[in-house]
């Protein structure tokens, strides 16, 4: 659930990530998007890494470098449709209503992304959207995206270090 939540990963691309497919510090991952378009998606978050690193460590030490990274209980490729069926018994467990989807992690991450003034374009080639379009679905700017944007913009300090006089009101 990280790794969807900081990655904004589709389902269906972390469930066929392989071994081979971690770099060796657990930095980067290669995914496989919709075409079948390949894509570098990155895990900022140290410890995140440092999990994903052991748990890729161990998985090469018990399998060949091409299996699945993620398995089920019985030991195979864990399914999308089996991940989404455990979010919605955790839902249920901790009474999230409406219950967790891998869409709403994705959906998260980019507006996390985009209210963190992330560049959309950025932010479209992190989700591998082919249509800037698509990515323009998680714009819904808020008041904290707008509040952050204008101190990064202060513009009467641009204005002074540009030798203009500024006017107190």
């Amino acid at each position: 659930m990280k790794l969807l939540i900081v990655t904004g990963l589709r389902i269906s691309e972390l469930t066929n990530v392989r071994i081979r497919d971690v770099s060796q510090d657990g930095g980067q991952i290669l995914v496989r998007g919709k075409g079948n378009k390949e894509r570098i998606v990155f895990v900022p978050n140290h410890e995140l890494q440092e999990d994903v690193r052991r748990h890729s460590e161990v998985r090469r030490r018990k399998s060949s470098v091409a299996a699945p990274l993620f398995l089920n209980t019985e030991g195979r490729r864990l399914r999308s449709a089996t991940f989404r069926k455990r979010l919605r018994a955790l839902s249920k467990r901790l009474d999230i209503e409406p219950h967790l989807t891998p869409h709403r992690f994705r959906h998260s991450a980019a507006t996390l992304l985009i209210e963190e003034g992330i560049d959309i374009r950025t932010v479209q080639a992190l989700l591998g959207h082919a249509s800037l379009r698509t990515t323009e679905i998680y714009m819904r700017v808020s008041n904290y995206a707008l509040r952050r944007a204008m101190e990064r913009a202060d513009v009467l300090r641009a204005l002074s270090f540009r030798g203009q006089a500024s006017e107190t009101i």
